[in-house]
């Protein structure tokens, strides 16, 4: 083989090798794995749902929209009941949202806990309202 040819394919691995590094995510976050639990501090961590309207009671409809979760990896301090949501329970988490920094509650429908824990967060280390 050539000097020039080798030199050509020298060259063309190369940008091969620069485009797969390219690939990689460029943020150490996208490989982290969040853990949904309760914490040593009593608080829930949790993917949610964003956006999501934080009510100031757990109610769908005899309350009103006071903020708003735009985050999707969340905190909620304690937990209630209210009424029924579209996951089919009564159990509400209450935490701060993202816009105004006013507290209230999410649906758990809203929250991804499962439903073992959402039938009674107590038993988790979540503390009620």
């Amino acid at each position: 083989m050539s000097m020039r040819r080798t030199v050509a394919v020298s060259a063309a691995a190369a940008a091969f090798a620069a485009l797969t590094v390219l690939a990689v995510p460029a943020s150490a976050e996208a490989s982290v794995i969040r853990i949904c639990g309760v914490k040593s501090n009593g608080v829930l961590w949790c993917d949610n749902n964003a956006p999501t309207s934080v009510r100031n009671y757990p109610h769908t409809t005899d309350s009103w929209q006071v903020d708003t979760l735009r985050t999707t990896y969340s905190w909620f301090n304690c937990w209630t009941e209210g009424s029924l949501h579209a996951g089919g329970n009564h159990t509400w988490y209450k935490t701060t949202g993202d816009d105004n920094g006013a507290s209230g509650f999410v649906p758990a429908s809203a929250v991804h806990t499962p439903s073992s824990f959402d039938a009674y967060p107590s038993a988790h280390g979540l503390r009620r309202c």
